[in-house]
């Protein structure tokens, strides 16, 4: 026992867990994130858009400007916090800079937010949102992908990788406003199956913004024959 012991705190001395918010050091190991930012995670709260989960001024209204501007093709969207500070510079962290291991905290995020409505939902296959094999290299990882198998065990869903791909090696959506969004992702995905087996499936990405990637996305699965589609996100932005 006193060895295992020994071993366990030589582990923490050389890979500490750190806070994925200030980046700080966790001296309980069991916590995901330090107790002075609890107070600071953005969380989303009512009215919310029907469609896409996002904050809404008024409680009369069903859908966000975004959503009645543009109507969407998925059914409904999942994002667990806003994205602003400080979460939004995490994620940055998380997408950019090998900071993989913040998918615990993301994960348990969207877990406890809308865990019992995905697990009521009870997609087929969780699909990541596909990143181009150039960035792939330069990252090492797809953050989505990481994030969707951090939810597939607790929620007991496959995640399904292959279905789709992405061809074209578009520019950061955020380079766009909202119109070159949508011009900048056409012909972006393509499916590896003409048909598959899945009829309910959810989309998983870090960052829902005006919505144009897990649009593209949408259509393209929709065309194999997938009937029902949701997404999920880490956060969610203000759109337009």
């Amino acid at each position: 026992m006193a060895y295992k012991y020994i071993l366990k705190k030589l582990k923490n001395l050389i890979y500490p867990s750190v806070c994925p918010l200030c980046n700080e050091i966790i001296e309980d190991r069991s916590e995901r994130i330090c107790d002075e930012c609890k107070a600071d995670i953005p969380y989303i709260s009512s009215p919310l858009c029907f469609k896409c989960g996002k904050e809404i001024n008024d409680a009369d209204m069903e859908y966000c400007e975004d959503c009645t501007k543009k109507p969407k093709s998925y059914i409904r969207g999942f994002p667990a916090m806003n994205y602003v500070s400080p979460v939004r510079e995490s994620v940055a962290e998380f997408k950019y800079h090998n900071k993989s291991s913040y998918a615990d905290f993301f994960s348990y995020e969207i877990l406890k937010t809308h865990g019992r409505e995905i697990a009521e939902i009870a997609p087929e296959a969780l699909i990541p949102v596909p990143v181009h094999d150039k960035k792939l290299k330069i990252r090492g990882y797809n953050q989505a992908a990481v994030l969707a198998k951090r939810l597939s065990v607790p929620l007991g869903i496959r995640v399904d990788e292959d279905i789709l791909k992405r061809s074209i090696n578009t520019l950061p959506q955020k380079l766009f406003d909202p119109e070159e969004r949508q011009k900048n992702l056409e012909r972006a995905f393509i499916l590896t199956e003409k048909k598959v087996q899945y009829k309910k499936v959810m989309l998983v990405d870090d960052i829902y913004t005006t919505g144009a990637t897990i649009e593209a996305c949408t259509k393209m699965l929709k065309a194999s024959g997938i009937k029902e589609i949701y997404y999920t996100s880490i956060c969610i932005g203000k759109g337009e």
